[in-house]
This record gives C-alpha cells, sequence and structure tokens, in this order.
C-alpha cells in the first residue's frame, strides 16, 4: 500500500507536474498538421490583407482531392472489361469433334448388343441422350431407305452449328457479370470495343444452339436434347475475361488525370494586398503552402517541430501563470491539473480525427469544443471554465491551420456553454444550455458568412452541424461528469 506521505508527495510534486503539461504539449505537438498547412487558414470570399504574395518557385496548381478523386474514379469507370481472344480454341474444339465423332461411331458399332450400363463409361452423354444415339445407330444399320436420321447428318450439323458459335465468339462470364454494355476485345496487339450482345455468353449459348438444332429436326425433342448436350460439350470460351489486364487499364486510366489545374511560374504573383479570395486564388495558395513544405529539409523539418512546440507551451502559459497565482488549489494538487490536461488533448484529438476526414462538408463544427467549457466550470468554477475555452480553441484553431473565424466561434460557443451551468445544481440543467450554444454558434456563423459573402445556403449547411454540435454537447458532458467525478474521486456541486 501507498502511503499518505508518499500519496502526497506524488499529489503536489513540481516535476510530475512539469511531466503532465511536457507529455500534454508534446501530444498535442504530434498532433499538429503537416508544415504547409501550418500557416494562416484563408477561406473563400475573405480579403488577402498581407502583403502580395510572389511565388519563390514554380509550383502546379492542384486540384481539390475531392474533384481529382472523383475525376480518377470517373476515368476508372470508363474502363471496358478486357477480353482475351483466343485464336486456336475455335479449330481445337473443331478437330475435338470430329475425331470423338468418328471414335462414337466406332463404339456404337463395336458395343451394337451391349446394354446401355456397359456403354455410358465409354461416353460423356447422359443415359437418355445415349439411347437416343443408339436407336439412331441401329436404324440406319437395319433401314437403307432415305430420309431417315443418320449419324453422318447429326455430326455435321453439330459441326456447323459449333463453327456458328465461333464466328459469333462466346464469353467466358455471363453477361451479368458485365457492368457495361460493351467489351473490350484484344486480339494480339489490337483492341477492340464491341457491344457485349454481339456475342455468346454461358446462358445465350443454350438457346443459339437449340435454335438452330429445331430449324433442322423440329418436332422430336429427345433428339434435340441429346444432340444440344453433343455440341455444348465441345463447346470452349474463346474470349476470355483477363481481370489483370482490366485493374492495369484502370490503373493507366487514373494515372492519366492530371492532379493540377495549372501552374505558377516563379516571381508571379498569387494574390495581391486587399484582393478577395476566389476559389482560384484559394488553390493557388493552398498549393503554394504544399510545395513549399515538401522542399523542406531535415533541419526546416526539426525548426518546424520546435516552432510548434513553442506554439502550444505560449498558449499554455498564460493559463499556468493564472492557475498559479490565483488558483493556489488546482496548482498544488496534481491529479487537478491532469484532469485539465485530459480535456485540452481530448478536444485536441478529436480535432486532428476531424480534421483527418477529407470532405467538403464543414465537419469541424462537430468539434465538441464546448463540452470542454462546461465540464472544467462544473468540475472547478466559471473562470476556469472560460480559460479552457479559449485555451482549447486556440489549440484547436491550430491545429485546423490557425483558422481564426473557427477559434473565435467556438470562444463564443464554449464561452456561453461554460456561463449557463456557472450555477448549475442538478444534471438536467445541462442540456438548457443548448440553446445558448447554438445561439453562439448560429450568430458567430451569420457574422463571418456575411462578411465573407457567403451563400445562404452554405451558412445552412454549416448551421445545421452547428446544431448538432450544439445537441450532442450537453449528453457528452452530462456522461462525461459521472466519469470524471469516479475516476477523480470528485464530488461537483451536482
Amino acid at each position: 500500500m501507498i502511503s499518505q506521505k508518499t500519496r502526497t508527495r506524488i499529489k503536489t510534486s513540481f516535476k510530475l507536474k512539469i511531466l503532465i503539461v511536457l507529455i500534454t504539449i508534446i501530444l498535442i505537438v504530434i498532433m499538429f498538421p503537416k508544415g504547409e498547412s501550418l500557416e494562416s487558414e484563408v477561406s473563400v470570399g475573405s480579403i488577402w490583407i498581407q502583403d502580395d504574395l510572389i511565388a519563390s518557385k514554380t509550383f502546379e496548381i492542384l486540384k481539390n482531392p475531392e474533384l481529382y478523386e472523383s475525376e480518377k474514379q470517373h476515368a476508372i469507370e470508363r474502363v471496358h472489361k478486357i477480353f482475351v481472344k483466343n485464336p486456336d480454341v475455335p479449330q481445337k474444339s473443331l478437330d475435338s469433334m470430329q475425331v470423338y465423332s468418328k471414335y462414337f461411331r466406332e463404339t456404337l458399332d463395336a458395343d451394337y448388343n451391349s446394354p446401355d450400363a456397359a456403354l455410358s463409361g465409354k461416353t460423356f452423354l447422359s443415359a437418355s441422350s445415349l439411347q437416343v444415339f443408339r436407336n439412331i445407330r441401329r436404324l440406319e444399320n437395319l433401314l437403307s431407305t432415305s430420309g431417315h436420321v443418320t449419324l453422318a447428318d447429326i455430326f455435321n450439323l453439330s459441326k456447323n452449328i459449333l463453327a456458328r458459335v465461333y464466328k459469333q465468339n462466346l464469353l467466358n462470364i455471363p453477361f451479368s457479370e458485365i457492368e457495361k454494355d460493351s467489351i473490350a476485345v484484344r486480339d494480339g496487339k489490337f483492341e477492340t470495343i464491341l457491344p457485349k450482345r454481339s456475342f455468346l455468353d454461358p446462358n445465350t449459348i443454350v438457346p443459339f444452339i437449340d435454335l438452330y438444332i429445331r430449324n433442322s429436326y423440329s418436332g422430336d425433342d429427345k433428339l434435340i436434347e441429346a444432340v444440344k448436350e453433343y455440341i455444348l460439350h465441345f463447346t470452349e470460351p474463346n474470349l476470355i475475361f483477363s481481370n489483370g489486364l482490366t485493374e492495369q487499364a484502370k490503373m493507366v486510366a487514373a494515372e492519366k488525370i492530371s492532379k493540377n489545374v495549372g501552374f505558377v511560374n516563379e516571381n508571379e504573383r498569387i494574390v495581391a494586398k486587399h484582393d478577395r479570395i476566389t476559389p482560384e486564388i484559394k488553390a493557388k495558395i493552398d498549393s503554394y503552402k504544399i510545395s513549399k513544405g515538401e522542399e523542406t529539409g531535415l533541419l526546416g523539418q526539426i525548426t518546424q517541430q520546435v516552432g510548434k512546440f513553442l506554439h502550444i507551451v505560449i498558449i499554455l502559459t498564460l493559463f499556468s501563470i493564472y492557475i498559479f497565482l490565483f488558483r493556489k488549489k488546482i496548482y498544488g494538487d496534481n491529479l487537478k491539473i491532469l484532469l485539465i490536461c485530459i480535456v485540452i488533448l481530448l478536444i485536441a484529438f478529436i480535432t486532428f480525427i476531424v480534421s483527418s476526414i477529407k470532405v467538403t462538408a464543414p465537419v469541424e463544427y462537430l468539434i465538441i469544443i464546448p463540452v470542454a467549457s462546461m465540464l472544467i466550470t462544473i468540475i472547478f468554477d466559471s473562470r476556469i471554465g472560460f480559460y479552457t475555452t479559449i485555451v482549447a480553441s486556440l489549440i484547436a484553431g491550430g491545429l485546423r491551420g490557425n483558422d481564426y473565424a473557427f477559434v473565435v466561434t467556438n470562444i463564443i460557443a464554449g464561452g456561453l456553454a461554460a456561463y449557463t451551468v456557472r450555477d448549475i445544481k442538478n444534471r438536467s440543467q445541462i442540456f438548457r444550455s443548448f440553446i445558448f450554444i447554438l445561439v453562439g454558434y448560429i450568430v458567430s456563423i451569420l457574422a463571418f458568412g456575411l462578411e465573407r459573402y457567403d451563400s445562404i445556403e452554405n451558412m445552412l449547411v454549416i448551421s445545421i452541424f452547428a446544431v448538432s454540435n450544439a445537441l450532442i454537447s450537453p449528453v457528452f458532458t452530462y456522461g462525461l461528469i459521472i466519469f470524471f467525478e469516479r475516476a477523480f474521486r470528485i464530488t461537483t456541486d451536482l
């Protein structure tokens, strides 16, 4: 068991305090985006207030990632399934039929009086079809009158029908497995796009053969089925689907899609001071950031990591000074410092996850900073809650590429959330904060949207995400309060 003296030492240890804060800073730094995203985030419709941005090097203007992926997918979807034509199959099948026909006739003659069971092991035919052929051969030997069906007639018809099959060509997979109406037929070095219905497949070959047999032997279903079985045995697909070649063609089609929509030359102006940011200018600025990030060497990467570290240090410094000077009980309890750091890390991690989702929707408004505001206010007080809101918003904004509008919006919504639970006495009061969080978000969205000449539709979409945030924040707060009370053995006013 740990003695009371040891517990007190752990609780108040200055070294442990520094270690907790240091680990928090390092974890946040790890979640920072790549270097090219660290500069101030620009929004379409905003005004470029800095000096003219001049390209220090030639770079390509990259397409929007979603547009690029969409174009690649469209190119892949245009690729037809590739079938390789085997020129040896038709002749091989016809030769096999001819050789077998001679063998079959000789076998029927040699086993003229043998029972069907003895003959069935020498042929691929079913018992009923074998019986049909034996009867034809017996009548052929007994009768000399013309006009009777002979094996020679059947074999010649079978050969002609098989030749017709290969004249139309036979696919090895059914039409249902071919999504498009056409296929690519590769014959040696040449490739041709043709309608798939101009060929036969495993399903259409049966009615195709049946039709030609009925033209010659209509009315005798047993004979038709026997001849059909005989012909189908020798049919082998001569157009073989190649999954490897099809996938290769898809890769080539995707690689042909350009990642860029143009270039900016060295010393060319990207954007002038006081220009409004258009989608085209934003694409140039974003591409320039990426281009600069790619040319960063090892020394640049090291200095950048140091810059990230200092970035978080300066955000936390004022908060730390406030706690040291005015909240001695929190400063003297490492468990409470750990609790605050966990809440800040939670918001940083959610921001990291949300920022990793590559969609055009404003998913950043699902980052639940009001949860941190309410949690810390309920556990401590509104001043600590408001400080935490500012720190969490600044860190989340940094993780999003120094997004100023995002930071201000969340400070407003989080601050209102903190003040609504300031004098909370029961858990149900948490849910009234929904209205205040929503008001904070909506007013901020409206302010920045109007400033950027944003469309009503876009502001409505952003507001929908903000409504979701305002709804789920009280729910998360309710659940997390119970968790933190038990995990950290604290008792709140609730």
